[in-house]
């Protein structure tokens, strides 16, 4: 396959941009679950920070139902509560109630143990309850913590409009395999550093870069300049890029936090799902541009396939462009307001 038709890109964006519009607040990290975090601060006793995401309207935040094991036990300070569970939580259930509707969101809870250990799932939006397990094996840590990167790829829209923008450009099966390749390196690098603690920059600013380079990627979509150094060098742009795309993935995964007894583990099965995530929506990219040149052949239409993929592509950028551009407008006055 040497071209991209543009067609099948157009075909692609649309449905792109239909999920976007789709969003209640243009955001493209809607598909986040609810963080439930518990911490063991003394013996029985805990403390839980719950993150929903902003796509909860206010009126309808979520409540936590604890065991009928705990009691509240006084004011820790500020508006955190202190819970008293007698006997621990191994086998006690929890669940979450909505004042108005369950909006259909994943719930991701974690146990953090003042031995050090923690213990962590992830629940499917018809899944309502969640029961503590005796113990986490390692092997739980990275199936959970595979699942959560596949999740944070598929549900992040603008690094699927990146890898969209990255493969019209490449357009050649050798330059998007090492276009692609870049790209994973760079993210996986600043995943890497800022999970860890080594790099910290803070995340509103780099969400807005992230949003930038998606409109940067569409100018050249429809400019077309064949000469430029996008077109002549992807790989320098998605690697560039992908350090940024990295310390977004980074700031997801700090909303849940690393295993603290598994640290390396939950790290390197987050990343490995952020990659299984990617590639299976390039090869779904690719069997529908495969799919289409099939049907383009069988046509018994005259088509002039160069002027069908220059205004294509051109379609194409406007739609990949056109999100990016409202998340870069939202996330900056995120931070100048």
């Amino acid at each position: 396959m040497s071209c991209l038709p543009g067609y099948v890109v157009v075909q692609l964006a649309c449905i792109l941009f239909l999920a976007a519009g789709l969003t209640t607040q243009a955001n493209a990290h809607d598909a986040r679950p609810v963080s439930v975090i518990l911490n063991e601060t003394l013996p029985g006793y805990f403390q839980v920070v719950l993150r929903p995401p902003p796509t909860v309207e206010a009126g309808n935040q979520p409540v936590l139902v604890w065991p009928d094991n705990c009691r509240e036990s006084g004011d820790a300070g500020g508006s955190v509560v202190l819970m008293q569970c007698e006997g621990g939580l191994q086998g006690r259930q929890f669940s979450l109630e909505y004042p108005l509707f369950n909006p259909s969101l994943s719930s991701f809870y974690r146990l953090n143990l003042q031995d050090g250990s923690s213990t962590t799932a992830m629940l499917a939006p018809t899944e309502e309850v969640w029961i503590v397990p005796q113990e986490m094996t390692t092997a739980q840590v990275a199936l959970q913590y595979l699942q959560l990167g596949v999740e944070h790829i598929i549900g992040g829209l603008d690094h699927l409009l990146f890898v969209v923008g990255l493969l019209v450009i490449a357009r050649s099966f050798r330059r998007i395999l090492w276009t692609i390749t870049g790209f994973t390196l760079a993210h996986s690098i600043t995943l890497s550093l800022s999970a860890l603690g080594l790099v910290t920059i803070p995340i509103v600013p780099v969400e807005a870069a992230i949003a930038l380079s998606i409109v940067f990627l569409a100018h050249e979509i429809s400019g077309q300049h064949k000469s430029s150094l996008t077109f002549r060098y992807p790989l320098l742009v998605s690697f560039g890029f992908g350090l940024l795309h990295g310390l977004g993935f980074a700031s997801a995964l700090g909303e849940i936090g690393l295993v603290q007894n598994e640290v390396l583990v939950s790290l390197l099965f987050f990343n490995l799902g952020v990659e299984t995530g990617q590639i299976l929506f390039i090869i779904v990219f690719m069997a529908v541009v495969m799919l289409g040149r099939q049907v383009l052949l069988q046509s018994r239409l005259v088509i002039q396939q160069d002027v069908l993929a220059k205004r294509g592509d051109i379609v194409a950028a406007y739609l990949i462009g056109i999100p990016a551009s409202m998340w870069l407008i939202e996330r900056v006055a995120g931070f100048i307001l």
